[in-house]
């Protein structure tokens, strides 16, 4: 029992990684001109080369349909490795990662929850994940 629990933990902090990762990549290029501005405030040198945005937008659009095969290959692993119920546990911790890497994008900076409104979208994302792991170990173990 014990084991199944500290493999669950592990295997938790893996798909925690892939998933999280997976997601951002695909999301970030949805939103190539924020992406831009941000940088273009940072690095205005950047505009400077002649075309760079134009080739900088068309790269994001590669990255985002490159990220949208990951994530639909990434899926269709997991079921066949293990069961629907991994898949829905990866789907739960987007689910829960997907409002502060909104943020992200939005401002320009990383998540800080003392900016963030404390709605019940925020709480609500802050729990998903804590409750994907009982998930987890149900799809595991028991199902």
């Amino acid at each position: 029992m014990i084991i199944h629990i500290l493999i669950t933990i592990f295997f938790f902090f893996i798909l925690m990684y892939l998933s999280v990762n997976l997601l951002g990549l695909f999301v970030r290029g949805l939103f190539p001109q924020q992406e831009l501005n941000r940088i273009k405030k940072e690095a205005p040198e950047f505009i400077t080369i002649a075309g760079s945005d134009k080739k900088y937008i068309n790269q994001q659009k590669r990255t985002t349909i490159i990220a949208l095969i990951l994530n639909i290959a990434f899926f269709y692993l997991l079921f066949r490795i293990w069961n629907i119920g991994v898949v829905i546990v990866v789907l739960i911790i987007m689910a829960g990662r997907l409002p502060d890497l909104l943020w992200d994008i939005k401002h320009g900076k990383r998540t800080d929850p003392k900016l963030m409104k404390h709605n019940a979208l925020f709480y609500v994302s802050a729990f998903l994940p804590w409750f994907a792991f009982p998930v987890l170990y149900y799809s595991l173990y028991l199902f």
